[in-house]
């Protein structure tokens, strides 16, 4: 997404919104202003006064839009932070659109006695705690309760969905970008990225971009010369990336970083995804010498990096047109004109589609999960997958689930567990399928029952049968119980160690047996009030 005006951004949010209600009432501007018995009424000019930029837009206002439209707390006002917050906004543009007065100490004290608790949290009380507690210019916390409150967030993220992870993740920046713990956020990463059990590692250290305290560089730089595993490799490497693009690196950070980069891109044996976040850094730095780097990543097979190392983009420049024309065609069949035409729109989709930077496309892509327009992009997508599959593709399909981890739909949830459960399909791919699976929520019912029955039946058979190398075993490992996890099926998981425990499931070999109940324990012990309800 190009930074252009954040403003024209805002009133885009606003504007879609309405425009799609599911109140087909509140649709036109003259609907919308008598504010649906939520709000009170005003005169339908003052709605185009609002959307058109005439007056200031407020948190109130964007208030008033969710309560009318009927959306969610904090729906469009996360949108709006996402806007605000990426990378290619300059730093010294305002965080927009805080709530309004001082914060409510009594609030405020009640929250920090349940996240210090056992009880419940919710993405709102996150978003209110943190606005909160960042606002108050003396808090007087002791260095262990900031450290549970940033401890507790940052588990909460690796588990939330759609609304309530972006509520969360915004909690952790903010939390983050507070003086009290800059350093405390370093210490929790470094914890996170070296605990070869976690199950998510981006989100713990993704929050780092927000801070340029050396702690919390050196922690990433610490993992790119001893990587815990690919998935810690690559979540460095995509926040290197964002600071360096950021320009808050020290040319030191800066030289060591690229040369470790270099070697992780040249090995074969490192995943996509670690290869990919590499070649992005590598393109970030901007190396005076990576057109014969490419060269030889091109010789090498590896196309795809040196096509980012030299554009920024995995696949080349024409297969991005045709399919950003595919997916317009698509859009067309459900949006407006009005759509299809709206700049801001536009950029959204086209940083989703083209960036390998993870932190632009990470942002596009929040944008569009939180927007009426992301169900069609993501239908439109597992189209995609498809064919990059049939075409042998690999990049494509890659490029295709990096989408669907943000917009999967439950109506498109048995192509992909098919996807990840055919032990022919390459085990990086069938990994972010089931994470793309785990992301997709799915009604109650029995079809969602009979689907954790074959992801449980599936992870049994990994385990009892794989032959593939540890680095591959452990990716079907861990893509199956984060499936099983983020479907709220602790106890299948929890079933697989008892039967490892009484002997009535026998690994593959000690390796295999060593990783399931690594892996598998680490869903196992997520505290009771930090399991999302499902």
């Amino acid at each position: 997404m190009q930074h252009g005006d954040l403003g024209s951004k805002v009133l885009w949010v606003l504007r879609n919104a309405r425009a799609h209600a599911a109140d087909p009432a509140v649709r036109a501007a003259s609907g919308f202003a008598t504010g649906a018995g939520r709000a009170r009424a005003v005169h339908r000019s003052q709605v185009g006064r609002w959307e058109g930029g005439a007056v200031a837009v407020t948190h109130d206002l964007v208030r008033r839009y969710e309560r009318v439209l009927d959306l969610p707390e904090g729906q469009l006002l996360a949108a709006i932070d996402v806007f605000s917050r990426t990378m290619l906004v300059p730093p010294s543009v305002p965080v927009p659109l805080p709530p309004p007065g001082e914060p409510d100490p009594d609030e405020t004290l009640e929250l920090l006695e349940r996240v210090l608790g056992t009880e419940r949290m919710t993405g709102v009380d996150w978003d209110r705690l943190s606005r909160n507690l960042t606002r108050l210019p003396h808090v007087l916390l002791r260095a262990r309760d900031w450290e549970a409150i940033l401890r507790r967030c940052n588990q909460e993220i690796g588990l939330s969905l759609e609304l309530d992870f972006v509520l969360r993740y915004y909690a952790a920046v903010r939390f983050v970008s507070h003086p009290k713990s800059a350093v405390l956020a370093a210490d929790l990463a470094a914890d996170g990225l070296r605990d070869p059990t976690r199950q998510v590692y981006v989100d713990t250290a993704s929050v780092l971009r927000y801070t340029s305290h050396q702690a919390a560089i050196d922690v990433l730089i610490d993992q790119l010369r001893n990587p815990t595993n690919d998935h810690a490799l690559r979540s460095a490497l995509m926040v290197l990336t964002s600071l360096v693009q950021r320009r808050t690196l020290h040319r030191k950070s800066v030289i060591e970083a690229t040369r470790l980069s270099v070697e992780h891109l040249r090995d074969p044996q490192r995943s996509f995804l670690a290869r990919r976040g590499a070649a992005s850094f590598i393109h970030a730095v901007n190396l005076p010498s990576r057109e014969s780097l490419a060269a030889g990543l091109t010789v090498d097979n590896q196309e795809f990096a040196a096509s980012i190392v030299l554009a920024g983009r995995a696949r080349r420049p024409d297969d991005l047109r045709d399919l950003r024309f595919r997916i317009r065609r698509r859009l067309a069949q459900s949006l407006s004109p009005a759509d299809l035409e709206e700049p801001v729109l536009d950029s959204v989709i086209g940083a989703a589609i083209g960036e390998s930077n993870e932190e632009t496309s990470g942002s596009a892509l929040a944008v569009l999960m939180l927007s009426p327009q992301g169900p069609v992009v993501g239908r439109a997508y597992v189209d995609e997958l498809v064919q990059s599959l049939i075409g042998g593709d690999l990049v494509a399909a890659h490029e295709c689930l990096a989408v669907l981890s943000w917009l999967m739909r439950p109506e498109s949830l048995d192509v992909l567990t098919d996807l990840a459960s055919d032990p022919e399909v390459d085990a990086e791919i069938a990994y972010e399928a089931f994470n793309a699976v785990g992301n997709a929520g799915e009604p109650a019912g029995p079809t969602q029952r009979a689907r954790d029955e074959l992801l449980h039946d599936g992870l049994v058979t990994v385990v009892r049968e794989t032959t593939k190398p540890p680095p591959r075993s452990e990716g079907l490992i861990r893509g199956h119980a984060y499936a099983l996890g983020m479907r709220g099926r602790y106890d299948l998981l929890s079933a697989v160690l008892d039967d490892l425990d009484s002997g009535r499931l026998q690994a593959a070999s000690p390796v295999v047996e060593a990783q399931a109940r690594a892996l598998l324990g680490w869903w196992r012990d997520v505290p009771d009030h930090v399991r999302p309800l499902r």
